[in-house]
């Protein structure tokens, strides 16, 4: 007998990546390499502002990757005095999932419903739409709501990615490569470092987050 499938506010399916929060991300990348065998997308660097439910918004540099190999692990740089911030024992920092943009502020008031409040969002005032939010409660968990509008620039970078991964190329320095950005969406340009597999990634380019 199959158990029917209850309406909930996220799918499964809806899953991105598991976010862990480190102290040295180069460090966290090659023991993971070492250990499991990831590889990663170029590190990112996003500006990024975060606004909490007082209105209070929080400035910074944020670096990141995110792994090539599915389920995917993000890995944020620790970054004292913000959200992202680890003390070496917490473990996942966040569960990311996909919301539609039509959809995500909706599901954020459900989250809060359900417990989970709203620990830091986008500067949805100054982008003029909420892109990414963090929710809090049950004991700890935290889940990241991200807008379907910056999906389409993830899928491509890892799409081109996982393609030089996979064959083994590009191992000189490629073109610069622009992905077109929601209204709004903010800009992220990325290093050069190398994947597990010693193939050079070496693109500088625009992503978003």
């Amino acid at each position: 007998m199959t158990a029917q499938r209850l309406d909930t506010l996220l799918d499964p399916s809806a899953l991105f990546h598991t976010g862990l929060v480190v102290g040295d991300l180069d460090e966290a990348q090659e023991k993971l390499s070492q250990l499991v065998g990831y590889s990663w997308t170029p590190v990112m660097e996003l500006e990024v502002t975060a606004r909490t439910p007082d209105g209070s918004l929080t400035n910074a540099t944020q670096r990141f990757v995110v792994s090539l190999e599915e389920p995917r692990l993000e890995l944020v740089e620790e970054i004292p005095g913000t959200v992202w911030v680890s003390d070496g024992t917490n473990g996942a920092h966040h569960i990311g999932y996909w919301a539609e943009a039509g959809e995500i502020e909706k599901i954020s008031s459900a989250l809060v419903e359900l417990g989970l409040e709203v620990e830091a969002t986008n500067d949805f005032e100054q982008d003029g739409q909420v892109l990414w939010s963090y929710h809090r409660g049950l004991g700890g968990i935290r889940i990241e709501l991200l807008s379907t509008l910056i999906k389409p620039s993830h899928q491509a970078v890892h799409g081109r990615l996982d393609v030089r991964h996979r064959s083994g190329a590009a191992r000189e320095r490629a073109p610069v490569a622009r992905t077109a950005a929601p209204a709004g969406a903010p800009v992220v340009t990325a290093g050069a470092p190398r994947c597990a597999c010693s193939c050079a990634v070496q693109d500088s380019r625009e992503w978003t987050r």
